[in-house]
């Protein structure tokens, strides 16, 4: 680390007294170098000060309750980090850009700026840093567009198997099934025992072997059946059978039954048509999550980051 870097945060009285020099005064302390952005403690105690102003004016970069000071100092890295990046993709979110979105902001709220200027005193917020936090926003929000969002995808199927998980015990809920009948005449078998012919099955779908009593096994594909075209029990079963498993084992005129479920599609109806958009963003915003983590965790290494806190 260069020295001149400590000489911006050590302030040195050196008044000279009888020949003795005055003790060093530490004026502030350094906790963090990122390429050229330095950090200091002075900076992050002032956060911690302003953080409930921050969340409210910057709830997507300030999404958690509480924050300690390396919490802190992890947004100041992440923030530089994005800037970095989004100015390399041709996105600079200049001085002009900042003052008007705040305009906008007024003018949607209905505010003159001095309603604005008495509202951030209220927050012990300066509009010097209420400036700089819109500026990070704006620029978090070109970073999640253009560089995360394009990383994540959301199915059809992920989104159908999150409304079931959270309406499983909801009786409307309608299926649509691809299957596989597996089924034996009970008349062949010694054993009717109906755990272990879903037993037999499993091994049969990993080996390929069948024993003596069920070389009569027969199959049958069946494609998109509505589940009121089931029967009532079959249709109870293959209701707790997730997608890509063996469904129990049932006996149906004199045949004893497993179906493996190759598709099982929720049937859109006007409930799952109202809640699909925000279960779609709830799926989105959970793997965003994952997605952001993964990508700053590869980028690190990018960058000399020198944390001392």
């Amino acid at each position: 680390m260069k020295i001149s870097f400590l000489f911006l945060f050590l302030g040195l009285n050196s008044v000279f007294t009888n020949g003795v020099y005055a003790q060093d005064k530490l004026l502030d302390k350094l906790v963090a170098v990122v390429n050229t952005r330095i950090v200091s403690l002075s900076e992050i105690k002032r956060m911690e000060d302003t953080l409930p102003a921050r969340q409210e004016v910057s709830p997507m970069v300030y999404n958690e309750n509480k924050y300690d000071q390396k919490q802190l100092l992890d947004i100041i890295i992440k923030s530089f980090i994005i800037r970095d990046k989004i100015n390399g993709q041709g996105y600079v979110i200049n001085d002009d850009a900042v003052e008007s979105r705040i305009k906008m902001t007024e003018e949607r709220l209905g505010l003159k700026r001095a309603d604005l200027l008495n509202f951030l005193k209220t927050k012990n917020l300066t509009y010097e840093e209420y400036f700089e936090i819109i500026r990070e926003t704006m620029e978090y929000n070109v970073f999640a567009s253009k560089i995360i969002a394009p990383l994540i995808s959301v199915t059809e199927q992920e989104i159908k198997n999150e409304y079931y998980k959270r309406n499983s015990s909801n009786n409307a809920l309608s299926f649509k099934y691809t299957l596989v009948d597996f089924y034996v005449s009970e008349s062949t078998l010694v054993d009717k025992d109906e755990d272990k012919f879903l037993a037999v099955l499993k091994d049969y779908q990993l080996t390929g072997k069948l024993p003596e009593e069920y070389r009569a096994l027969e199959t049958n594909n069946l494609e998109n059946l509505n589940e009121d075209a089931l029967s009532k029990e079959l249709g109870a079963i293959l209701k707790t059978t997730s997608e890509g498993s063996f469904s129990k084992a049932s006996s149906i005129g004199g045949y004893m039954h497993v179906f493996y479920v190759q598709k099982k599609d929720l049937v859109e109806s006007q409930e799952f048509a109202k809640f699909k958009e925000q279960i779609q963003n709830d799926i989105f915003m959970k793997k965003g999550k994952s997605v952001t983590n993964n990508w700053f965790d590869r980028e690190f290494s990018n960058y000399y980051i020198k944390n001392l806190l």
